[in-house]
């Protein structure tokens, strides 16, 4: 078989809609395993929102690295160590969480738990009360809420910084946010189908899923040429670009469909069994 190693988004890709894992999925990556195909997660969540999702495939050892948090971390699946990560420069983190602050949204800024021993800082504004029942209220993790993002200089940096944003403002918030910090971080708007939320969310200029994958790859010494990249949405779009297969689920927004290689018929399933076969050397 061509391809060595298989990236697979989480939302949308390996869960469905109504977030579940199905059976014939786990069956596929179990026969994909045997064949020799080393199989790997991406994903915009954080480790802890990953680790239920990892524990459904029923991977064998030895585990690849998780890419997580958009590809800002790399970590062990079964043990949540860093292996990599790149975070947003501190000042650049400061000004984005202000300029949040003065549209009357809360900054949340993840940071790396298993280096700081909590997960988020919450810079609260407004909207502070929605942010703890539509975010925090559904996931199991720490939060450290402070006045401002950057009050000291001890504050550790974070690799993420996104807002719940009302879907019927989104498109003009982006649109400012992406002029105003054109260059210096990367930003995008997309929907969590885990929290029902819109979120605008913001990244180093170097951090994508592209980049956790390449890590992987090259600590593998496998070539882009050996790579499949599985997604649904825009924040895949740097992995697809990047491996030589990247492939759109059926769901996917037309510009995702558009820069992928080729989009899945009908289920992942049946993607990686052909994907075994041989059909897409």
């Amino acid at each position: 078989m061509k391809y060595k190693l298989l990236a697979l988004d989480v939302d949308g890709t390996l869960l469905g809609p109504d977030h579940t894992l199905a059976d014939e999925t786990i069956e596929a990556i179990k026969q994909a395993q045997e064949a020799g195909l080393k199989v790997c997660i991406a994903t915009g969540r954080s480790y802890i929102e990953t680790l239920d999702a990892w524990k459904q495939l029923r991977l064998k050892k030895p585990y690849q690295p998780m890419i997580v948090v958009g590809g800002a971390l790399v970590c062990e699946p079964d043990t949540g160590r860093t292996l990599y990560q790149t975070t947003i420069q501190r000042e650049l983190a400061c000004e984005f969480a202000d300029a949040l602050n003065e549209q009357g949204y809360s900054a949340l800024a993840l940071v790396d738990s298993w280096r700081h021993g909590f997960d988020y800082y919450l810079a609260a504004s407004s909207d502070a009360r929605q942010v703890h029942s539509g975010w925090f209220a559904k996931m199991n993790v720490t939060v450290c809420e402070v006045d401002k993002l950057c009050s000291s200089d001890d504050m550790a940096v974070p690799l993420r910084i996104h807002s719940l944003i009302n879907p019927e403002k989104v498109d003009g918030i982006i649109e400012r946010m992406q002029q105003r910090f054109d260059g210096q971080l990367y930003i995008h708007a997309i929907y969590a189908p885990n929290y029902e939320v819109t979120i605008l969310e913001a990244f180093s200029i170097k951090a994508n899923k592209w980049t956790g994958l390449s890590y992987i790859a090259q600590g593998l010494r496998i070539p882009p040429s050996r790579i499949v990249a599985v997604g649904d949405d825009i924040n895949d779009l740097p992995m697809l670009a990047g491996a030589d297969l990247g492939v759109a689920m059926p769901q996917s927004p037309d510009n995702v469909k558009e820069a992928a290689d080729m989009t899945i018929e009908k289920t992942l399933a049946e993607f990686i069994r052909q994907l075994i076969a041989g059909k897409f050397q």
